[in-house]
């Protein structure tokens, strides 16, 4: 697989891997918003359940304790009336009025103007008017009238009476018409107590109670009219607080939620639901959450959500690309092995042609050698016999060059028959330099053996080994036609012996770089083109390999390397 192709199948995958995680922090991001909106309405709505129950005992409760207020300032005014037809000294009935912690006794005539205004009481000395009207009471019930009240249902209601509205001036009392005079008894509760009774026991105080709860921003009571019967600040108390949400939880007789965004840039969490008592519409409880500590948690989560598909995102980057170079690695061996079969198939059917023609060629190459040596030994010229012996020894040089050519074609061709044996690398060397050492100095060519560590000793066809290593030390001489150098080195590691020869020749084309160990491929004008062809068949046969790096211009390098049996110093 080429690099170039490889390149969009990345890109393409880093854009879906960043899609996907894209996707992924957004709904991520839109689930876990929605979630902690959920969380905060349960909240919300479980303080509206506390708050709804709460109000409902303390509205209960307050109620109950006026209705005990209610009768208690009945009572008094009856016995006051009760001793006013007795004609009971004033002091009686101002030693009750002390007891009870009365705040003021009125005795209002019928048009609410004071019979005695006083906070003693002076029982009327009327006459007979008295006794007139005593008997038009005769089997009627008084009239009671309550003023004051908040949350009892007690019924009654103060009369219109121009002249003087006397309740006024108290927080709560009760007015009962007077049987001992024609006329109305007034008794005033005492306003501090009441207030103190309201903030002791009242939805007050338990909403300023629950309203101390972190992230709760306010709580309040509202009546029908979305007046503010009780709030977390009591400042607001009477303040009407009407909207669209109010609007929209009275319409719909339901619970009513929105987030506003405050000025301060935080957000804000407000519910509003609908709140009954026996059945009958009470009020509305408001409620107002602070998102900060909800807004914080989502940004974390949302970092950490970010920072944890980053670093998944790079994982997949990685393992991706390490897929793609592994798979390119993988391609490139495929392709190195099918070149190999290539190379082999098409080694053999050169070698099956090979032998084929060697078979035809050898049989008369056979037969004029014979007639040669015939031609010489058996006819004399009778003249020119110098020019005629000459002629004789060069055809038959030709037809040895023939044959040699046959025989490459046939060690090409037919399966190689080694005889492994024990050789010593150095004493091959040496009898190779030896060997070629006549030519290397016609060349005017320095030949070096260079033995890195030990001198190796490999199991090898010493014959085979010679062929492939003269072939490749005559090669490097006829690169150097002007002279040069040389240079043979050996190495052993790693269980692998390392030969290479390297010249300072002419080196070789780039183009002809990837041909040079194919058969019947040359650049020598008078090669056949086997001899590197066959040197490589030798070395595969041998568990081994041989490669090439030249440059033109800059000489050659041919590597050998064989599997090491073991070594001698």
């Amino acid at each position: 697989m080429k690099r170039a192709s490889v390149v969009p199948y990345f890109l393409a995958s880093v854009l879906l891997l960043l899609g996907l995680f894209s996707l992924y922090v957004f709904y991520e991001s839109r689930w876990l918003e929605e979630e902690l909106v959920r969380q905060v309405e349960v909240k919300a709505l479980a303080l509206t359940k506390t708050m709804e129950t709460s109000a409902e005992k303390s509205i209960k409760g307050n109620a109950l304790i006026e209705g005990l207020v209610r009768q208690r300032l009945l009572d008094n005014a009856r016995l006051i009336d009760r001793l006013l037809t007795a004609n009971a000294p004033d002091r009686l009935v101002q030693r009750i009025s002390a007891i009870n912690d009365l705040h003021k006794v009125e005795l209002l005539d019928r048009q609410g103007r004071p019979w005695v205004s006083h906070t003693g009481v002076e029982p009327p000395r009327i006459g007979d008017l008295l006794a007139e009207f005593r008997e038009r009471w005769s089997g009627r019930k008084a009239a009671v009238h309550i003023w004051g009240k908040l949350w009892s249902q007690f019924p009654g209601q103060v009369p219109a009476l121009p002249q003087h509205k006397f309740w006024e001036d108290s927080v709560f009392g009760v007015a009962l018409e007077a049987r001992s005079f024609p006329g109305f008894i007034a008794v005033h509760a005492d306003a501090s107590y009441m207030l103190k009774l309201q903030r002791e026991i009242g939805v007050q105080r338990q909403i300023q109670d629950l309203g101390r709860q972190d992230d709760i921003h306010h709580l309040a009571l509202l009546d029908n009219d979305f007046t503010v019967l009780a709030h977390t600040d009591p400042a607001l108390t009477g303040v009407r607080m009407a909207d669209d949400l109010t609007g929209r939880a009275r319409s719909t007789q339901r619970s009513a939620h929105r987030i506003v965004e405050t000025d301060g840039g935080s957000r804000r969490y407000e519910l509003v639901k609908p709140i009954t008592l026996d059945d009958d519409p009470m009020g509305f409880l408001r409620i107002g959450l602070a998102m900060d500590s909800v807004d914080a948690a989502w940004w974390q989560s949302l970092w950490s959500m970010v920072g944890l598909g980053c670093g998944i995102l790079v994982l997949g980057m990685l393992g991706f690309a390490a897929i793609l170079y592994n798979q390119r690695f993988h391609m490139q061996e495929i392709k190195a092995l099918e070149a190999e079969v290539d190379r082999r198939e098409h080694l053999s059917m050169m070698g099956n042609l090979a032998a084929t023609v060697a078979h035809e060629v050898r049989n008369p190459l056979n037969a004029i050698s014979m007639g040669l040596q015939r031609l010489k030994a058996e006819f004399q010229p009778t003249e020119d016999e110098g020019e005629y012996s000459r002629f004789i020894e060069l055809m038959r040089g030709e037809v040895h060059r023939l044959n040699a050519i046959v025989e490459e074609f046939l060690t090409l061709a037919r399966p190689l028959s080694m005889k492994p044996d024990l050789v010593k690398i150095d004493q091959l060397l040496n009898e190779l330099t030896t060997l070629t050492e006549g030519d290397a100095t016609v060349s005017g060519v320095a030949i070096n053996v260079v033995n890195h560590g030990p001198r190796p000793v490999v199991k090898a066809d010493p014959d085979y080994l010679k062929q492939v290593l003269l072939n490749l030390i005559l090669n490097g001489l006829q690169a150097m036609p002007d002279g040069g150098t040389l240079t043979i080195e050996t190495a052993a590691r790693d269980g692998k012996m390392r030969l290479s020869v390297s010249d300072t020749g002419v080196g070789i084309e780039p183009e002809n770089l990837a041909r040079i160990f194919e058969p019947y491929f040359t650049t020598k004008a008078d090669g056949s083109g086997l001899g590197l062809a066959i040197a490589r068949r030798i070395v595969e046969g041998h568990g081994g390999t041989i490669d090439v790096t030249s440059r033109a211009g800059s000489g050659s390098r041919f590597e050998i390397v064989l599997p090491l049996d073991h070594a001698l110093a």
